[in-house]
């Protein structure tokens, strides 16, 4: 699975690279929020799934689905769910930090 798709993110941004600049820097800055969500323990679903929109919205295809991966996961399993989402997240922010350099 395709870890950023690039055609996605700028059929919805209008290809407006200003725009696409903006949504990556808001991406990255709601991050450490959802990564402290997820270890709490309660809240880590809520954080999941916040996570899973937001990844479909700008294209990263690998992490949403290991988002729902982690959301249908039984409780037994969730620490095994969530180093998953952890993994995906983090190719997810090196597909970004890669993008962005060559649009700059």
């Amino acid at each position: 699975m395709q870890v950023f798709d690039q055609a996605h993110f700028d059929h919805m941004t209008g290809g407006d690279r200003a725009l696409q600049r903006e949504v990556v820097d808001l991406f990255r800055a709601q991050v450490e929020g959802w990564s402290a969500a997820m270890s709490a323990g309660h809240g880590w679903r809520d954080a999941v799934h916040t996570l899973k929109g937001s990844a479909r919205g700008i294209g990263l295809s690998a992490l949403a689905a290991a988002c729902e991966t982690a959301e249908g996961a039984p409780d037994a399993d969730v620490a095994v769910a969530i180093i998953g989402v952890r993994a995906a997240l983090a190719d997810a922010l090196v597909s970004l930090e890669q993008y962005a350099a060559a649009a700059a």
